[in-house]
């Protein structure tokens, strides 16, 4: 019975790669409402595509079928939102890339003519920008379009000196908190530190058990509270498909188990998981349904400044926290 439901506002994910056997980069409209389907039957009301670090040319390939697919999702009732995109790469430290191709990563001191062509022919539609800011030409990236985008601190080698001067100059987030940037030791305490100090900056977490261990997701809210985190699937496009090999960018991942795996050290590519998963993970972590509608709907919609202008809707779920449908 319906009344026996727990209702929720509609979550965002800000940072999702692909879903179903689709991928941003794969630059088809086609794909991208095939995603916004799937995850609306996964309790995502609206999302971000993002791309992963690829090259030029494929980036304004991706940006026409979104700019396409982003008309077309908002006319249909079946379709999670699209509302807008976020760049993961090129300005990402190579020697930190991860998955990413390293060969196409740009120095932010060469991507300003990038990102003002990409305004000029789809304005309004680029929303987050990863960026390492340890790069050269970083400070002065960042100081021109901070006003302009969110600026998130991904993929880097930075010290807690180099993060902390990148939120003074107005980066406001942290991109996978924990992943793919220097650990945070006792003398050392790198971006984790940073972002601790900058209490304005936003941490995106990957909830689902296998990039952050739960006791370590269970810290990030004692540290930083539900208020500064918001939750992010990273997922790829196995997610929501049978184990298998799927091709993150040029890049052979096995899913095997619920999480990725890749090259000889058998490393993370990105999540299987979504939104609602992660929920459900994070109420049996203990975190409380007002906390999890924060970190998983209202945080990351606050984050792009769309708190007033998107509605997330409300989202049924079981006892057990598994989505059942939207309301």
């Amino acid at each position: 019975m319906e009344e026996d439901l727990i209702r929720l506002p509609g979550f965002t994910d800000i940072h999702i790669h692909g879903y179903g056997g689709f991928d941003t980069s794969d630059g088809d409209p086609g794909g991208l409402i095939s995603m916004a389907r799937g995850l609306r039957g996964c309790g995502v009301s609206s999302f971000l595509p993002t791309t992963m670090t690829i090259p030029g040319d494929d980036i304004y390939r991706v940006f026409e079928a979104v700019m396409k697919a982003k008309d077309t999702a908002a006319e249909d009732p079946d379709c999670a939102n699209i509302l807008g995109i976020r760049l993961e790469g090129p300005f990402l430290n190579p020697a930190r890339a991860g998955v990413q191709d390293s060969s196409c990563c740009l120095l932010p001191s060469d991507g300003v003519k990038l990102v003002d062509d990409l305004e000029d022919r789809f304005p309004g539609l680029l929303k987050v920008i990863d960026i390492s800011p340890e790069l050269e030409g970083a400070d002065e990236f960042i100081s021109r379009y901070s006003s302009r985008y969110v600026l998130s601190l991904a993929h880097t080698a930075a010290d807690m000196d180099t993060a902390a001067r990148a939120f003074c100059l107005g980066s406001s987030g942290v991109t996978h908190m924990l992943n793919a940037m220097e650990p945070c030791l006792k003398r050392s305490p790198g971006v984790p530190g940073a972002a601790f100090e900058a209490s304005g900056v936003m941490c995106e977490i990957i909830c689902d058990g296998h990039h952050i261990d739960p006791v370590v997701l269970k810290m990030l809210f004692k540290t930083y509270g539900a208020e500064r985190l918001i939750g992010i699937s990273d997922s790829m496009r196995g997610a929501g498909m049978p184990d298998g090999i799927y091709k993150l960018g040029s890049v052979d991942v096995e899913v095997s188990g619920g999480r990725t795996f890749y090259g000889p050290g058998r490393g993370l590519a990105g999540s299987v998981s979504d939104l609602a998963a992660e929920a459900k993970i994070l109420y049996h972590l203990g975190i409380s349904l007002e906390d999890i509608a924060k970190v998983m709907s209202s945080n990351p919609l606050r984050h792009l400044g769309l708190e007033t202008t998107v509605s997330p809707g409300t989202a049924l779920y079981d006892r057990d926290m598994n989505f059942v449908r939207f309301a």
